[in-house]
């Protein structure tokens, strides 16, 4: 198997439920939903390395690193999350969250 091109490696999507029901904009409100996510770095002792990183509509929540298996499955913010890199992992925490309703594992239409 070849290396990873991520300076990150592979990285594991995490999938959270919440129970709680999430109102929506229109009034109705799911009564239970799941949100994908991806973190990278190792948050601190005191939790005050902590950067959120935010998709556009089109993206996901792999913003680095490769997915086990898939070496051209570079995230889409790769070039900037890293060892050394603008949000250094070695300093920051850096988890990237999926919008719900996209179709990258969040729910969505597809699952309702």
């Amino acid at each position: 198997m070849s290396a990873s091109p991520s300076a990150l490696g592979d990285v594991t999507p995490q999938r959270m439920a919440f129970e709680q029901p999430l109102p929506l904009q229109s009034g109705a409100q799911l009564p239970a939903y799941e949100l994908m996510y991806e973190t990278y770095g190792t948050l601190n002792a005191e939790r005050s390395n902590a950067v959120l990183v935010c998709h556009a509509l089109n993206a996901s929540h792999h913003a680095a690193g490769t997915h086990a298996g898939n070496p051209k499955s570079v995230g889409w913010w790769d070039n900037l999350i890293g060892p050394g890199k603008p949000l250094d992992t070695e300093r920051f925490f850096v988890l990237c969250v999926n919008n719900p309703g996209s179709c990258f594992g969040s729910t969505g239409p597809m699952s309702l």
